[in-house]
């Protein structure tokens, strides 16, 4: 299933891909500017450092999910 980040926006709340996101800048105090991939920008009604944490999370989440299904593949852990 894929992953969505959920980030708050003045009008409501965005569903974003991790994957997709290129840069989080950070603007105002409380707000950001997330940039993605195709282009879309969102202003989220959050400070960066809240938003990056959560990706960080993510990216270490998808890493070691894809490292136990490497172990699993080569046959060094129980299926």
């Amino acid at each position: 299933m894929i992953s969505f980040l959920v980030v708050r926006t003045r009008a409501g709340f965005a569903y974003i891909r991790p994957e997709r996101v290129l840069a989080v800048t950070s603007g105002d105090p409380g707000e950001c500017l997330i940039l993605l991939s195709d282009g879309v920008t969102i202003t989220a009604a959050e400070p960066a450092e809240d938003i990056v944490e959560r990706l960080e999370a993510e990216a270490r989440e998808a890493d070691n999910a894809q490292q136990i299904r490497e172990t699993r593949s080569n046959g060094h852990a129980p299926r």
